[in-house]
């Protein structure tokens, strides 16, 4: 890549140093400026672009190239080049043999999780813009249960506060859980049961009808990073927790 492009994909996407505070995973984030993108990042970077993002709009075009980009970091940090990680028809991310992630965005920052499968078997993170006050009081029978809100009132989390943390932890179980489960499952699959905000996680009990059969019988934990502007959540399973015929 050229210095002229080294400089505008610099300025386009601001990356974190990495983050290993998911440990064993490792998490590589950064913030774009949409305005900033340009189709030519693609072949710059070495990313692929399928022909159906190529078709796409300049904001899922910057959206798509920016959680490639970042799980190409991930993949360099374990030494792993020149690796296209494609999706299946589920949209699905496909890692190389050896290794579990997860990619999220918002309109303005991406990030990817990577782990190795030896380590863990089930990986999801999940970014969400923090809703506005007017939004979450809309939003919330659509993602929550009345049990589920009690919870987040008595909670130290105003409601746009812990729902956007509650709807970013169950993305992150559902991008955890279904490469194992195969089919969709909806918000009440995951129904909170607690908050812990010294340790920062979000409790909660996982549908048995759906958890069973890959030997998840008891309730998940997500854990969360939260400021003003986001919420991210990341939920990690160990082999030992995660019991599938698909392994």
């Amino acid at each position: 890549m050229s210095k002229t492009a080294q400089k505008a994909l610099a300025e386009f996407i601001c990356i974190a140093p990495v983050d290993q505070r998911l440990n064993p995973a490792v998490l590589i984030s950064g913030s774009f400026k949409l305005e900033l993108f340009d189709d030519a990042f693609f072949s710059q970077a070495a990313i692929h672009l399928p022909d159906t993002i190529s078709r796409a709009s300049s904001k899922r075009k910057a959206e798509y190239f920016c959680g490639r980009y970042l799980a190409a970091l991930a993949l360099r940090h374990y030494g792993v080049e020149h690796f296209d990680v494609l999706a299946d028809d589920k949209r699905c991310p496909q890692w190389p043999a050896g290794f579990v992630g997860s990619i999220s965005h918002t309109d303005d920052f991406a990030a990817c999780a990577l782990a190795p499968s030896s380590e863990l078997s089930a990986l999801g993170i999940d970014c969400q813009a923090i809703l506005s006050s007017a939004k979450a009081e809309k939003l919330w029978p659509k993602i929550i249960d009345r049990d589920e809100f009690n919870i987040i009132a008595a909670s130290s989390f105003e409601l746009n506060y812990g729902l956007s943390l509650c709807f970013s932890a169950k993305e992150s179980i559902y991008k955890a859980l279904y490469p194992f489960i195969r089919k969709f499952f909806g918000f009440s699959a995951a129904k909170l049961c607690a908050i812990n905000p010294e340790q920062q996680y979000l409790e909660f009990d996982f549908s048995a009808e759906l958890g069973k059969p890959i030997g998840i019988e008891h309730t998940l934990r997500a854990y969360y990073h939260i400021d003003s502007n986001r919420a991210l959540s990341y939920v990690q399973l160990s082999p030992e927790q995660v019991c599938s015929q698909r392994r």
